[in-house]
């Protein structure tokens, strides 16, 4: 069965200060921690704002998964393509990425900060003061992981994403639901266990819609809701420690 995914405006309701307040910060040259638990949204946003500052004709570069000085590399990068890296040294290449800013800031979104190297950090605060909007995303689940991206010291500012309320979370996963068809019926039941289950993360509730059209989530017209949920969570837990 052919399962069409949620497209990631259907996951921003509840979210249009937060976007007008990241763009603004993005295209003043900002650096800008985006925080939240895996799920709540912070992919989303980024690819939304990614959406924006390319219709507004400004450089703009993303990053899925930042771990090591390259993935910076390679995102600033595409938001400068004109900067060729053919036949020079990575130190170079970044040097001349650098001047490339200089004369047309742009904007840099880097998702799903895990690790910073020394280098990083380096060529991260060496752009600083150059006009390049940074917005850098980080999982944080526990206390302790807000406290590790803080030691980094690499945002001007922080914002943490929040969660949205469960008036919010119905309308995004409605909007999953009219995408697909299920085996069954959802009751409003199951509804509502699911939105209770999702704490407030739009992510969860997307990822519970696209799994509502398999099968082997239902039997005999009635949700296994626990099956899914722990499969939902058991995604969320290998991205965590991924």
């Amino acid at each position: 069965m052919a399962v069409k995914r949620t497209s990631s405006a259907e996951r921003l309701h509840g979210r249009e200060k937060l976007l007008a307040q990241l763009q603004g910060a993005a295209m003043t040259g900002k650096t800008v921690l985006v925080f939240g638990p895996i799920g709540i949204g912070k992919t989303a946003i980024l690819r939304e704002l990614q959406r924006r500052v390319a219709a507004a004709g400004r450089p703009c570069g993303y990053a899925s998964r930042v771990t090591a000085l390259g993935d910076v590399t390679r995102a600033l990068g595409d938001a400068y393509p004109e900067v060729s890296a053919h036949e020079r040294t990575q130190r170079s290449y970044r040097a001349s990425l650098r001047m490339a800013v200089e004369v047309r800031p742009g904007v840099l979104l880097l998702d799903h900060l895990a690790r910073a190297g020394t280098g990083l950090r380096g060529f991260l605060r060496s752009l600083q003061g150059t006009g390049l909007g940074v917005l850098l995303a980080g999982d944080v689940e526990y206390p302790r992981d807000r406290a590790r991206l803080r030691e980094l010291r690499l945002a001007y500012r922080e914002e943490e994403v929040p969660p949205l309320t469960p008036r919010q979370l119905r309308r995004v996963l409605e909007d999953g639901l009219r995408a697909r068809t299920l085996p069954w019926p959802l009751g409003e039941r199951d509804r509502a266990v699911l939105l209770d289950a999702a704490q407030g993360r739009p992510g969860r509730v997307v990822a519970f819609a696209e799994r509502l059209a398999d099968a082997q989530y239902w039997e005999d017209g009635h949700l296994r809701v626990a099956r899914l949920t722990g499969d939902v969570w058991n995604v969320e837990t290998a991205r965590y420690l991924a």
